[in-house]
């Protein structure tokens, strides 16, 4: 199951997480473009029979109605994440590394530079910010090598780049990747599944190293639980809070074969190099339900889907049935309450959290609807806000500027 991601007809349905459907520029005069100021937020969405993806901004996410009606023409630029007023991405053409705006009619390359540091694939990469400016971009090499690339985002250039050290078992490949920073220390979670079975060890390393060097790894084993969240490209399955790494572990229907492994939160204390024997949350009946994503909300907590796992025989699941539901999770105090959203469609590995200025909003798919929900932090009231009008799903939710 877990390779066979691989596979080109679940590579091809993988791959709308990270196209996008809009018109594209280049700038001649990359210094002098600004950020998109007419909007706020940007969602990207995939509409249409047969769908295509699309980046729509907009002022509001609280009312009014968001559709995609007379915006969008193809372009070859992914979105892996966005931040200030930019988008940073890869050209499907020509492999260059894209820093880009957006403004519901054309996307405009504000610069680009080519990206052979590291072999990127959406389905074996993943990322973390370490700060405004610094972007670190991961790659297993299709499963095999660990490597990095630490790009600073003001001058589009790559700082540092290289391979990250830690060892794998013969026949055996690399899966789950997760990742955390705290202070100079930088922390990678992975399995190591058999390439005969595609099935883990049932073992999650962590490989501790210093930052920005990636040097003096060391690598310990904890056999309590054994799939750290897969696929973190596309959602976070980990965050960071009052200098302590949390992680969730995720053994997932979609990315192993894997059953009866937990689905729960572990912890790294910062400045230690071992996952905290002391720690672990389940958060769910590991035969009836999954627990995808954390979305960090502050303050030890975070909001989770969990879904409901008896109607799940196939990937087909996440993207046609009413089964997901959220939950804010406290791992301080190992609680989880339920968020007052009607069961929805999981979407699963989507970006359709965004958390800003105490409210959480999140895209949701009912069957009263498409609309983006607004979680109130403090208060935990829940609204009903922008209607999605003719979208399919939301893949990502940022706020541009």
């Amino acid at each position: 199951m877990l390779k066979s991601i691989k596979n080109p007809a679940l590579v091809l349905c993988l791959a709308t997480l990270l196209a996008g459907f809009s018109a594209c520029k280049k700038n001649d005069n990359p210094t002098t473009v600004d950020p998109v100021t007419e909007n706020t937020y940007s969602l990207r969405v995939s509409a249409g029979t047969p769908a295509s993806s699309y980046l729509v901004q907009t002022g509001s996410l609280n009312a009014g109605t968001i559709t995609t009606a007379g915006i969008g023409v193809a372009t070859n630029l992914t979105t892996m994440t966005a931040k200030n007023g930019f988008y940073y991405g890869i050209d499907n053409d020509s492999g260059n590394l894209v820093k880009y705006t957006s403004n519901n009619k054309t996307n405009t390359i504000v610069k680009e530079i080519p990206f052979k540091q590291i072999s990127w694939a959406f389905y074996s990469s993943f990322y973390k910010w370490k700060d405004d400016k610094t972007l670190v971009l991961f790659s297993s090499n299709a499963s095999v090598q660990f490597e990095y690339a630490i790009l600073n985002v003001e001058t589009m250039s790559i700082t540092s780049s290289g391979k990250i050290n830690v060892p794998l078992k013969a026949d055996h490949y690399f899966w789950g990747y997760n990742a955390a920073f705290v202070g100079d220390k930088f922390y990678l979670t992975y399995t190591q599944a058999a390439n005969s079975t595609d099935l883990s060890d049932r073992i999650t390393y962590l490989a501790a190293m210093d930052y920005p060097a990636m040097n003096n790894v060391t690598v310990s084993q904890d056999s309590r639980f054994g799939a750290p969240q897969h696929y973190t490209l596309h959602m976070p399955g980990s965050f960071t809070d009052n200098g302590n790494a949390y992680f969730l572990a995720s053994p997932n229907t979609w990315t192993t074969a894997d059953i009866n492994l937990p689905f729960g939160i572990y912890k790294i204390k910062g400045g230690t190099t071992q996952i905290d024997p002391d720690y672990f949350y389940e958060l769910t009946d590991r035969t009836k339900e999954e627990a995808l994503g954390l979305f960090y909300l502050g303050n030890g907590k975070a909001i989770t889907k969990i879904l409901d796992r008896t109607k799940i025989t196939s990937s087909n699941a996440y993207g046609t049935l009413y089964i997901t539901e959220y939950y804010v999770v406290d791992v301080i105090n190992k609680t989880k309450t339920k968020i007052n959203i009607p069961a929805s469609i999981a979407t699963a590995f989507s970006l359709n959290i965004l958390v800003d200025n105490g409210i959480a909003s999140i895209a949701a798919n009912t069957p009263d609807g498409f609309y983006i929900y607004q979680y109130n932090i403090a208060t935990s009231a829940v609204t009903r806000g922008a209607k999605l009008d003719g979208i399919n799903s939301v893949e990502r939710l940022d706020l541009i500027k």
